[in-house]
């Protein structure tokens, strides 16, 4: 974890209120690791808090770090003004990422990776990575959306990619467990399988409750509004159950944000 003066390459807009950002980061693109976060700073100094965002993509040879956000506030609606060139600060890489090498044990026979709204982004970096480390395993990508998909192509060359949108704009009219559902992901519940998942707290409270039919180990990246960003404010908590059965808060920023499925508990 370090701070950083990164340069801002490209701005676009990929939806209404969804923006991708493009940074000159080598030092962060080459130690960032899937499922990890930045904290970006807004050139103001009112606005002394950092914006968390998690990382889409990371190319350490070419140095470039892909973050995609949305505007929902003061400082992200200052992101969106940022032309090519701006100079912001950053801190980062920060967090836990998702554990690669769960997938690649023997008896693991496929992967599963579940994204909603902004929890689709990390999955993309992830999807590369499995694809690389394991290309002999067949990945399912499920994405879902409110409307039409505003990323999407990004995941075709990585493994089976699967949408599901509440208006049916994009593939399944339904959530990303009725996709998951309607396509009968497995044909034996003997396989066993590793699913990744990232998204609002109510579709991975879902996905934790509809997985303990199957043979099958979840991790679960938790979305939750983050200060500092390593543990000091302690403003990000998540009930996480403990090996003795206890219940302990923990935070996520620091400790997270990818826990083990079976140790969240959502409110």
């Amino acid at each position: 974890m370090f701070y950083d003066e990164v340069k801002i390459l490209e701005q676009k807009e990929l939806a209404p209120g969804i923006w991708q950002m493009e940074l000159e980061a080598p030092e962060v693109a080459r130690q960032a690791k899937p499922g990890q976060f930045v904290n970006l700073y807004v050139n103001d100094p009112s606005m002394l808090l950092p914006r968390p965002i998690s990382i889409c993509e990371a190319d350490p040879e070419k140095g470039i770090l892909t973050l995609i956000y949305a505007v929902v506030g003061k400082g992200t609606e200052v992101f969106a003004t940022y032309e090519a060139g701006t100079m912001l600060r950053l801190m980062g890489p920060l967090g836990n990422g998702f554990p690669l090498e769960r997938g690649g044990e023997e008896d693991v026979r496929e992967l599963f990776l579940v994204g909603g709204g902004l929890g689709i982004p990390p999955m993309l970096f992830l999807a590369r990575k499995l694809h690389e480390k394991y290309p002999e395993k067949p990945i399912r990508i499920f994405n879902g959306f409110r409307s039409t998909p505003w990323i999407e192509e990004a995941f075709y060359p990585y493994g089976e990619v699967f949408s599901a949108s509440d208006d049916g704009a994009s593939g399944f009219m339904g959530n990303v467990i009725d996709a998951m559902e309607y396509k009968r992901i497995f044909t034996d519940e003997k396989i066993k399988a590793v699913l990744y998942a990232c998204g609002p707290i109510p579709m991975m409270k879902a996905i934790q409750n509809w997985q303990t039919a199957y043979n099958m180990e979840s991790w679960f990246s938790l979305e939750e509004r983050m200060g500092c960003g390593f543990g000091a404010c302690a403003g990000c908590p998540a009930n996480l159950r403990m090996p003795d059965g206890s219940i302990m808060k923990k935070g996520v920023c620091k400790l997270g944000p990818v826990f083990p499925g079976e140790d969240v508990i959502f409110q």
